[in-house]
């Protein structure tokens, strides 16, 4: 019959290796009998074998571990040139595991001063993951660091760090940087209804990317999808340090679309000397528009163009035709009043102006002509009080009057029209040996092409997808 009870402990000068020696030959029935049960052949009160168990039980009847409740299961080992043990890991009775923690707060809890984790694979296969994880709700990875990484993933081919989920692929946060991506190819990948969800307050940043390529999206052309959406802080986007722009768009459509409650687009030139633009606008077709404004055009400041014309539909075929009249050029900046007036029975009339004609305007020239009968015409006052008179050789004569007068506004007298002035040397060059005005030959003070072009999506290095 097999032993029911433990073989009595040997003399106390023997090592304690023996003991389970002794106990296993004490038992020697009971581990060679194969047609046993596997409770007949391993019971409760049988000794654990150093060197190996057999019929040891499936369905969990034999194990490792105190049977007293709450008590944990402990394991320890002495160091090289240690003078006691040192407890290594601990199972708690919840089923808490700990390695270099006694008291664990998940399932794993490992806690050290190097490495915590390290793993590894050398599988080739593309669903292979060194790590993988996932979580019903809540995060599967969590990682925080005071100084270093939270969480470091690195590849030589493929993805260092993939994140999917329903709401975001990866959350990071930390006081500086919530996730960082390093690989040869793709420093990080994200996949999701949202691939990547990225914030800052204060003065924090929500995403820094640098590389060849900092920021890669790609999303669907239809719906509304978006490779890349910003949302909040004082800029959704802003891209600073850039060596040709600091945001550039290339679209079959809309390049850069700007879209506000007040302004739509805005544009600055920081430099304070030489020649810079706050906008710059051009077109490849010869029927294109540079700019093309819908709506009303103010110009707070100085307008300089190099022709000008209005263009409206023709007044005899507007649905087939237009007409563009010239605008009248000067060399000064000309206020141009106009109007009929018919003289009284003695020849005389006067011919009151707008009430500001006086503070708008200075030096005043005068048209007359006599309509429907000879008569002579001439200005018998100046402006002055905002009106001028005239007088004609007979009563009841018909004039048709124009008056022009100089502007002298205060922004006007501030900024004059220089009516010659020397080109510049980006002048000369724009122009070239046709003597085109500037703006009308190709400039080159336009912004120049990025040195990197965005490549095509299928032109990306392409790591294994994952399972």
């Amino acid at each position: 019959m097999p032993a029911t009870t433990p073989p009595a402990a040997p003399p106390s000068g023997l090592p304690r290796r023996l003991l389970l020696v002794g106990a296993a030959a004490g038992v020697a029935g009971a581990v060679s009998a194969a047609s046993a049960s596997p409770a007949e052949a391993a019971p409760g009160t049988t000794a654990w074998l150093l060197g190996g168990n057999s019929g040891v039980s499936t369905d969990g009847s034999n194990f490792l571990g105190p049977t007293t409740a709450g008590a944990p299961l402990i394991f320890k080992t002495r160091a090289s040139g240690a003078t006691s043990n040192a407890e290594r890991m601990r199972i708690l009775a919840n089923g808490n595991v700990g390695i270099g923690v006694t008291t664990p707060t998940a399932k794993l809890h490992v806690k050290t001063g190097g490495t915590a984790i390290q793993a590894s694979s050398t599988s080739t296969a593309a669903s292979s993951a060194t790590i993988s994880a996932s979580a019903a709700a809540g995060a599967g990875v969590v990682g925080s660091s005071t100084s270093g990484a939270g969480v470091k993933g690195t590849s030589t081919n493929a993805y260092g760090v993939v994140g999917s989920g329903s709401t975001g692929g990866v959350l990071g946060q930390t006081g500086y940087y919530g996730v960082v991506g390093m690989g040869q190819s793709v420093g990080g990948y994200f996949g999701g209804t949202t691939g990547l969800l990225a914030g800052g307050s204060g003065a924090a940043n929500g995403v820094i990317a640098s590389g060849r390529i900092g920021v890669y999206a790609q999303a669907s052309v239809s719906g509304q999808a978006q490779a890349l959406l910003a949302e909040g802080g004082q800029y959704a986007v802003s891209g600073t340090g850039g060596a040709t722009a600091g945001v550039r768009g290339d679209s079959g459509y809309v390049g850069v679309w700007g879209q506000g409650a007040s302004w739509g687009l805005y544009g600055v030139a920081t430099a304070t000397s030489g020649q810079n633009y706050g906008v710059y606008a051009t077109t490849s077709s010869p029927d294109g528009f540079a700019v093309f404004a819908q709506g009303r055009v103010h110009v707070n400041g100085t307008l300089s163009k190099s022709a000008g014309s209005f263009k409206i539909d023709h007044p005899l075929d507007p649905d087939n035709k237009w007409l563009s009249h010239s605008f009248v050029e000067s060399p000064d900046m000309l206020n141009v009043y106009n109007g009929i007036v018919t003289t009284d029975a003695d020849g005389h009339a006067t011919v009151d102006l707008p009430d500001y004609f006086d503070a708008l305007n200075r030096d005043p020239r005068y048209q007359l002509t006599v309509i429907g009968q000879f008569a002579q015409a001439i200005v018998s006052r100046k402006v002055s009080g905002n009106s001028f008179e005239i007088r004609t050789d007979h009563g009841n004569i018909e004039v048709s009057w124009q008056v022009t007068g100089i502007r002298q506004d205060a922004y006007a007298t501030a900024h004059p029209i220089q009516v010659e002035e020397d080109k510049t040397d980006e002048d000369k060059a724009a122009s070239g040996a046709s003597g085109q005005r500037r703006g009308v030959s190709a400039d080159p003070r336009a912004p120049r092409s990025v040195d990197v072009e965005i490549p095509a999506a299928d032109s990306l290095p392409q790591a294994p997808k994952l399972p």
